[in-house]
């Protein structure tokens, strides 16, 4: 009852609350730091335990992402530029389509989380992150159908990424409900349940895919499948996603709640609102840091046109080789301006980084599967075999997600992320080695219990080392980056290789 006057009180006389006083004070600790000290611990919040229903209901999107995601990455969108192309051109026409939306979703993840974070107004009172998640995901199925339309490498490739925003656009948001909505004794137990589903939509969207395309069919028959296989990704994304925000209540989050104690505060000193409004975005260092970003970018492009054009050794730097390296500049500069500290945030640059390289080694191999499948292992029908390949990865992995998500709960995540990434790198050993489709497949399913354990570790542990519970979903889309990077370093890597060596009839020499 004290408090409750005291309250009042404040709300008549003009003056922050008390509970608004600690409110500020816990925020100021949580913001301050020494340069090169770990940052202080967000301020402890309690969430309530969520029920398995409520688990499901919201991890189910990651089933629709991953059925979409792996059904175009690894099989429709290989058969699809090998039948416009052909054999010859394939490896670097991929890159021509997977690049520039790899490039799309490097800013649109943590821009999207940024403008999720800062919502306000009537919208908000829907959530932050819904309004996103639903209408990235109709965007993204428009994105889909022109797509599947498309009937030249240009058009696809704008079309991904159109697809590749508004997608990203709604997973930055989706991926803060995890820190948002759960408390970290359930993180492992929640981030396993999302592995499970994201492994399932793996095995859905191979098994979809495979079953409908061969590029070895006639053009009409092969552009019924096409359609089949696009329709259905579109189908399953967007009812994956009316269960998530039906299901989702955004009120009792932690972003919600510490979003509270601002409006109590607007409505004590109304100054406060007048401030927020008139704050510009456009700082004098974002500002600094945007023309510095493409200074460095202008130097270098010039530096590689110079190089180029002295012919001094006879290495030439391709056209998406400059691409890689301007786009490499542009992450640093990305980063930069959403906040990205190392010094002050080391914990979470870390686990950046180190998904950056796995991701990197994964990316390697999952963009030219298909093509692997087709040139080195030698089979006559690469959309089955890939599709066996990632039933099988997904198969093991439905193994290690859950048990690996409980077992970090208890035992800590970074072991987890050893004995994963160790299973993982010994496929790529046996990938050398030997070409033999037995053998091949097996390794599929040793990868899959790395993959597995790896996938639902490392969500919990990001959402552990989130820097700020004020930009969740700002803090997601920067992590996101490491995932979407080497999805531009890969194919530009990769692709000329296996071009190279298909050329001088050596196809295997390129894997």
């Amino acid at each position: 009852m004290m408090e409750e006057e005291q309250e009042m009180t404040a709300q008549q006389t003009g003056q922050p609350s008390q509970r608004t006083q600690q409110t500020d004070e816990a925020m100021q600790e949580q913001d301050t730091a020494p340069p090169g000290f770990i940052t202080p611990r967000r301020p402890a919040m309690h969430l309530p335990k969520l029920r398995w229903q409520l688990i499901l209901a919201i991890s189910v999107f990651y089933f629709g992402l991953s059925f979409q995601g792996t059904a175009l990455g690894l099989i429709i969108l290989p058969s699809q530029v090998l039948k416009m192309v052909g054999d010859v051109q394939k490896g670097e026409a991929l890159a021509f389509v997977l690049i520039p939306g790899a490039f799309a979703s490097l800013l649109a993840n943590p821009f999207f989380g940024m403008l999720s974070d800062q919502m306000r107004g009537r919208l908000a009172a829907w959530g932050r992150r819904r309004p996103y998640i639903l209408a990235g995901t109709l965007v993204s199925a428009g994105g889909l159908i022109w797509m599947a339309m498309a009937r030249d490498i240009a058009s696809l490739a704008v079309a991904n990424v159109l697809v590749q925003l508004a997608s990203n656009a709604a997973q930055a948001p989706f991926h803060a409900l995890l820190p948002d909505l759960v408390p970290q004794e359930q993180r492992g137990l929640v981030s396993g349940v999302m592995g499970l589903l994201t492994v399932s939509g793996t095995i859905g969207g191979a098994i979809i895919a495979g079953l409908f395309l061969d590029a070895t069919q006639p053009p009409a028959m092969y552009q019924r499948g096409l359609w089949l296989a696009y329709g259905i990704s579109i189908a399953v994304l967007v009812a994956c996603m009316l269960i998530t925000i039906v299901s989702v209540r955004e009120r009792m989050t932690a972003s919600a709640r510490i979003a509270a104690p601002e409006a109590e505060r607007a409505v004590a000193i109304p100054s406060l609102t007048v401030q927020r409004r008139s704050r510009p975005w456009l700082t004098r260092s974002t500002l600094l840091n945007i023309v510095g970003t493409l200074a460095i970018a202008g130097v270098a492009w010039a530096a590689m046109t110079v190089w180029n054009g002295l012919h001094l050794t006879g290495l030439q730097i391709s056209g998406d080789g400059k691409q890689v390296i301007l786009e490499v500049i542009a992450t640093i500069g990305i980063l930069r301006l959403f906040d990205f500290h190392p010094r002050r945030d080391p914990d979470f640059a870390w686990v950046l980084l180190t998904r950056l390289v796995m991701m990197l080694g994964i990316s390697t191999i999952q963009t030219f599967l298909f093509f692997y499948m087709r040139d080195a292992v030698g089979t006559p029908h690469p959309e089955q075999q890939t599709t066996n390949f990632v039933i099988i990865i997904s198969l093991t992995s439905l193994i290690s997600a859950l048990g690996a998500g409980w077992l970090s709960d208890h035992y800590g995540r970074k072991r987890m992320v050893y004995i994963s990434g160790g299973l993982m790198a010994m496929v790529s050993l046996i990938f050398i080695v030997t070409h033999a489709l037995p053998m091949v497949l097996a390794a599929g399913g040793l990868f899959g219990l790395g993959y597995g354990a790896y996938l639902c570790v490392d969500w919990a542990l990001v959402a552990d080392v989130l820097p700020s519970q004020q930009d969740f979903a700002r803090d997601m889309g920067v992590w996101n980056i490491a995932n979407a990077l080497p999805r531009v370093i890969a194919p530009v890597v990769a692709g000329p290789l296996i071009d190279t060596f298909a050329r001088l009839h050596q196809p295997v020499l390129g894997f």
